[in-house]
């Protein structure tokens, strides 16, 4: 069962929430016909990109999690469970993080505004055990999510059962609750229960209001959209 909670006020005693950024890089970038950890853009990589912005953001180091060829400079680990894409980057993440949180985001995200992730950090609840955002008419980034340790046993269970599907974790439900109204009866209600973890949203309205054309979510998967993030970046810099 999921519980769907809109986005009411700055989070919970924020001080006492810790969080881990994590960047995947387990991809082999097949689509894009090279590893995209590799890829740079105005002589900075992508990857370092997305790095800089985290460790901006938040306390903790990054830490990266990928194939067991990897070799970085950087605090890595190894995926646990090869082969099953970013379901596994998952599993590994909150099964080797030692805070209440992580924040789970992808290398091939070159536009993560910093402004965004800071908002959805001061604004996470912790009740909360999936914060994730929601645009463009319903579509959700779970590449781009804050999750709570919580739910490893639901995340355990789904690899069980061979679904490696991030967005099952989002499927609604007939018993689903969406709306601020008695949020905290609610909370009360299932708080004990383990069939239930709880999904805050981040809207499309509160996203544009700092990120109007939704770049943050902008991800590169193909040469196309490699030569359009170049484009983007040369009418930045005019």
């Amino acid at each position: 069962m999921l519980v769907y909670i809109s986005q009411k006020g700055e989070g919970k005693n924020l001080k006492q929430i810790r969080i881990k950024p994590v960047i995947l890089v387990g991809g082999k970038g097949i689509r894009f016909g090279e590893d995209k950890i590799f890829l740079t853009l105005k002589g900075i990589s992508v990857l370092n990109r997305t790095y800089f912005v985290l460790q901006k953001v938040f306390d903790e180091e990054p830490l990266f999690i990928g194939r067991k060829a990897l070799s970085f400079p950087y605090n890595t680990v190894p995926d646990e469970i090869e082969g099953i894409g970013p379901m596994g980057g998952l599993f590994t993440a909150l099964k080797y993080a030692d805070t209440d949180f992580i924040f789970l985001t992808a290398c091939d995200m070159p536009f993560i505004n910093e402004k965004v992730l800071h908002y959805m950090k001061i604004s996470l609840r912790e009740d909360t055990d999936i914060y994730i955002p929601h645009y463009n008419d319903g579509m959700i980034e779970p590449l781009f999510a804050f999750y709570h340790k919580r739910i490893f046993p639901f995340v355990e269970k789904q690899i069980e059962n061979r679904d490696y599907r991030l967005r099952t974790l989002l499927k609604s439900t007939p018993d689903m609750w969406i709306g601020p109204a008695n949020q905290d009866q609610v909370s009360n209600k299932n708080r004990n229960r383990r069939s239930t973890y709880r999904v805050q949203i981040l809207n499309e309205r509160e996203i544009e209001f700092i990120d109007p054309e939704l770049l943050t979510f902008f991800n590169i998967n193909t040469r196309n959209e490699f030569d359009k993030a170049q484009g983007l970046l040369e009418h930045e810099v005019r």
